[in-house]
């Protein structure tokens, strides 16, 4: 039931109230997503919520839809800071209606190699696009009066041993790099911070006294509160004196009685306690103040609002890569056949996996978009998959349901083992609604956390033939089609990455049944014999995942999706990854594209040259058959709407207007970050390439198969008339006249990069600075004004432990991309300077 306050709290006042014991207590979790209240003082329970691209609320699957809104570089690809506030906003707005004070995001690490887990999360491989981004969606959700947490702070690029993993990187590398975009969205004075997982130069972050006192709350000025990562407390005494405020989740284990024997041994003050349950008491102040009610029921934003938004933010995430035939936009007539055919076709890839999924209150897939869109022009489609590509069986929730028809399963929880003594009866029972069960939520504390379930549901197939049926568990489990058994994940288990790393590997087992034919399907679960002992949250009860899919003949599905190819009067090819290959808790082992992918395209290609290529991907993949395809389209994870956003686009609905935030090379080896210390080591992961990330890297930058910044649209623009003026001090202000000259209405992002002539120190060849999107009419034409601060023309010193801009002469570029400069001036830095953190900027002789 919701709680209403009489008055927020007066924090200085009830910490002097509180008693040593209820000090400890609050600067831990209560629960996954819940702080400690303290009811006697008035001191409610914040509630918190993943996650960056949509808010999931207090649980993983049976929680309330919520709105999912692009993933991480699909927003950053809009290239629109005005786009970045508004999802903000509708963030905010839904964390009102589910009660939630904090939401954890933005995710603004940086991109430094393309197979990292969490990198579909993050905006960009450029800081200066990161942290301006992050700082948009912070003000628009701070605009709702909730608290964002950015994350995660800092150098978190890996997820292998994400928890002991050291990133080794040099101090100007940290501080240009890494720590770059979350000082600049520190001007948005978000209400909250996160801490790393990992280790940096040999300490872990949520425990160092230097990045966390002397950078974060010296340099970037961040005074509330901060929390662990989940389960990232490593440390009692010391992560408190280093002014890690909040362990979560809750409940503890690196505090309670462990802080209370520190301060009895006088390895930790009161003084020092105190320190951080002030900034907690003024954290649930502001909580108060927000207006969000506590212990609200979680409910959905769905409005006709939020609708156009998730589809406008859908279609400003399209990057068009090739039109070599102008086959874009699609233009047919009435009786046309379009050949649709792919893995990513018909489902809807709409997010990545771990943090940022969620379920979503409605999806629409490629295939239901552009065959609505198809409709309107009187074309008619055919669709087949052409190859399986998920990393396991795609879940069965189409298929299971109860006796009132409802997708899901019914949970049935036992003391003792049922199927050995069958007069046993449940102490509990929970009906999930999808066929991905995790045991983390709903379930009563009295509820032993070791036992039995039986899951029980019915099978009722689309189609006749042999199914293979996938059982993925974190404990044991047998699965079971009308009392035969079919699948065993009890005995001989290999550790697998689902469940954060402590599942079983999927096995695999075959029935054949009938369409429309219903089975009787049961799972036998217990889990007195955790695969993985190192569950990173106390008191994990596990899982299951249950997947099917009708058994196909790889070479048998190509050949027809050849024939469909050969026949139609379009074919588009929709290809890619999804939440599976792409992860929080694990990264990918290639930036290949997954399974018979590339054998697919080659063989499509060949009959239908004119195909259209549409790739799902939260990070680059590699594309071997790229000069045999005249057609490309980027489609990232595009939330609710991204099969919408991509018939937008490939019908001329819409005109792309979103750029590439990374680059995108031909294979991974261009990358200096692919070494064996450079990405995914074990121990020690080496930042060797320094400063020169992304296409601030010469050979990166020369190899890219689409350079950073890049995309194309249906219309054309011209770029004149250049003009570079001094604005103060030491700032420029940047105007540009743009004018659409092509036949279609659309948008350009002017890309404002800088280069400095002769400098005392090694720099990139230029960097982003600045950047701006202008939509325009057809023959219509604009002046675009860039303002660049002084911190567009600085470097990190070493020497000085500050920022330093040079005295001299720079170069300011236009550029379409970062390959592609189409204008330049000289500017000329009259005097030099240096800063501090977010401080103002200080002559220098």
């Amino acid at each position: 039931m919701t709680v209403t306050l009489a008055s927020p709290i007066d924090s200085s006042a009830t910490l002097a109230a509180l008693t040593s014991e209820e000090k400890i207590a609050l600067l831990s979790g209560s629960d996954l997503w819940h702080t400690t209240p303290i009811p006697r003082l008035g001191i409610p329970r914040v509630r918190l919520s993943d996650g960056p691209n949509g808010v999931r609320g207090t649980t993983w699957t049976n929680g309330a839809a919520a709105s999912c809104f692009p993933c991480g570089t699909g927003l950053a690809s809009s290239f629109d800071v005005n786009l970045l506030t508004r999802v903000g906003g509708a963030l905010g707005d839904e964390c009102h209606a589910r009660g939630v004070h904090v939401l954890l995001g933005p995710t603004v690490n940086i991109q430094r190699h393309p197979c990292g887990g969490r990198g579909f999360e993050s905006f960009s491989e450029d800081p200066f696009l990161a942290g301006t981004l992050g700082k948009a969606w912070i003000e628009g959700v701070q605009s709702r009066n909730v608290m964002a947490c950015p994350k995660h702070w800092i150098a978190n690029e890996q997820e292998l041993n994400r928890r002991s993993s050291n990133s080794v990187i040099d101090e100007r590398t940290l501080h240009e790099i890494y720590i770059e975009p979350f000082r600049l969205l520190s001007f948005a004075k978000p209400g909250t911070f996160m801490s790393s997982y990992n280790r940096v130069n040999g300490a872990h972050v949520s425990e160092s006294d230097h990045l966390l006192r002397t950078v974060l709350r010296g340099q970037l000025e961040f005074d509330s509160l901060l929390m662990s990562d989940w389960a990232g407390t490593y440390s009692s005494s010391e992560a408190v004196k280093s002014s890690l405020d909040l362990e979560m989740p809750g409940p503890s284990t690196m505090r309670g009685a462990a802080l209370e024997r520190d301060i009895l041994s006088t390895k930790l003050s009161l003084e020092e306690l105190d320190d951080c349950v002030l900034r907690f008491l003024k954290f649930v102040r502001s909580a108060q103040l927000s207006g969000i009610p506590f212990e609200a029921p979680e409910k959905h934003i769905d409005s006709p609002e939020m609708r156009q938004l998730l589809r406008e933010s859908a279609d400003s995430s399209i990057v068009l890569l090739k039109n070599d035939l102008g086959v874009l936009p699609l233009n047919l007539q009435k009786g046309s056949t379009i050949a649709v055919i792919g893995p990513n076709a018909a489902t809807a890839s709409y997010a990545g996996g771990g943090s940022a999924s969620l379920p979503a209150s409605y999806t629409v897939a490629p295939l239901d978009a552009i065959r609505q869109a198809a409709a309107v022009t009187g074309a008619s489609v055919e669709y087949t998959i052409g190859a399986y590509t998920s990393r396991w069986t795609p879940l069965l929730t189409p298929f299971i349901h109860d006796e009132q028809g409802e997708h899901g399963i019914q949970c049935c929880f036992f003391e003792t083992d049922p199927w050995a003594n069958p007069s046993a009866k449940p102490i509990f029972t929970l009906d999930n609604h999808s066929s991905y069960c995790y045991f983390t939520e709903g379930i009563p504390d009295d509820i032993p956390l070791r036992g039995y379930v039986s899951l029980r549901t019915t099978f009722t197939p689309d189609a006749s033939g042999t199914w293979e049926l996938g059982l993925s568990v974190a404990g044991q489990a047998d699965l079971f089609i009308d009392g035969r058994k079919v699948v065993d994940n009890s005995t001989d288990q290999e550790v697998g990455v689902l469940f954060f790393n402590t599942g079983s590997e999927e096995r695999i087992g075959e029935v054949d049944v009938n369409a429309g034919q219903a089975y009787g399907l049961e799972i036998r679960f217990s889990n007195f014999r955790p695969i993985s002992a190192m569950s990173p949250y106390a008191g994990r009860r596990g899982g299951v995942r249950l997947g099917g899919r009708l058994r196909i003949d790889p070479e048998d599905e190509i050949a027809h999706a050849v024939e469909i190819a050969q026949q139609a009067d379009a074919t588009i090819l929709v290809i890619g990854t999804n939440g599976e290959w792409e992860s929080e808790s694990y990264d990918r082992d290639t930036m290949g594209l997954p399974g018979a992918t590339d054998d697919l395209v080659r063989a499509v290609l060949a009959a239908a040259p004119g195909t259209i290529v549409v790739n799902q991907s939260g990070m680059p993949v590699e594309f071997p058959w790229l000069r045999s395809a005249s057609t490309l389209v980027q489609a990232f994870f595009g939330g609710n709407e991204c099969g919408t956003g991509i018939a937008d686009v490939l019908f001329g609905k819409t005109n792309p207007s979103a750029r590439l935030p990374v680059s995108w090379p031909n294979k991974v080896t261009d990358y200096p970050t692919n070494s064996e210390h450079g990405f995914g080591h074990p121990v020690n992961t080496i930042y060797s390439e320094g400063i020169y990330v992304g296409y601030r890297e010469p050979h990166l930058r020369s190899a890219t198969g689409f350079p950073f910044g890049f995309g194309l649209s249906y219309t054309t623009f011209e770029l004149s008339d250049l003009v570079v003026k001094p604005d103060g001090a030491f700032g420029a202000s940047v105007s540009i006249s743009v004018a659409n000259t092509g036949a279609c209405a659309g948008s350009e992002v002017v890309q404002v990069y800088v280069h400095q002539a002769g400098p005392s120190v090694d720099r990139p060849d230029h960097e982003l600075k600045g950047f701006s999107k202008v939509y325009l009419q057809p023959g219509q034409s604009k002046v675009v004004s860039v303002q660049l601060s002084h911190e567009a023309w600085s470097f990190y010193s070493v020497n000085k432990r500050a920022w330093v801009g040079e005295r001299g002469t720079y170069e300011v570029r236009i550029g379409r991309s970062a390959n592609e400069i189409v204008l330049s001036k000289p500017f000329c830095l009259a005097q030099g300077f240096t800063y501090v953190g977010l401080g103002a900027p200080t002559s220098v002789a």
